[in-house]
């Protein structure tokens, strides 16, 4: 992640984290993220340098009526510096940021088949343990070209317990010899 966007989500946490709107704003920035992500032309829009400053801010102050201060406040500082692509890093950083404070842990299970409800909570309680978070959320994912198996991914980090990574190394093994 670019040290700019940490910067300003570093700032917006602290922000927030003070006058304690940091559950609204993290919402309020998922929607504004999503109205970014499913509309191209808002998205080429505030991403055109050709276009003014002014209007820009006054299409976002318009269709942003009744979201959070500081998130506005954030939009207007982006659009003035020329970095409002960096929106969806800052977001990224920010919800990391804000999980961080809540003590919650961001899991992704991707499995070559659905897992049933036990075997998801076996997992949960094993990563719960070892990050000593009380909370955990997951994201579920599957991917046949694992064959079997599972990978766990924390942030940047990936346990890769797949059949498809072992037969790999073992192909591997065997083509050295």
């Amino acid at each position: 992640m670019p040290l700019v966007e940490s910067r300003y989500a570093e700032a917006l946490i602290e922000i927030t984290q003070k006058d304690g709107s940091t559950d609204k704003v993290l919402n309020d920035f998922d929607t504004l993220i999503n109205l970014i992500n499913n509309n191209s032309d808002l998205s080429a829009f505030l991403e055109n340098p050709q276009i003014q400053v002014g209007d820009k801010k006054k299409l976002l102050m318009d269709m942003l009526e009744g979201i959070d201060p500081n998130i506005l406040k954030l939009i207007m500082l982006l659009i003035d510096k020329g970095r409002i692509k960096q929106i969806r890093g800052i977001f990224s950083e920010y919800k990391r940021f804000a999980d961080e404070r809540r003590d919650v842990l961001n899991l992704k299970i991707i499995s070559a088949v659905k897992l049933d409800e036990l075997q998801v909570d076996k997992i949960i309680e094993k990563y719960k343990m070892i990050y000593k978070k009380d909370r955990v959320n997951t994201d579920l994912q599957i991917d046949e070209s694992l064959i079997g198996g599972i990978k766990v991914q924390i942030e940047d980090r990936v346990e890769d317990f797949s059949l498809k990574t072992r037969l790999d190394g073992l192909k591997s093994l065997l083509i050295q010899e």
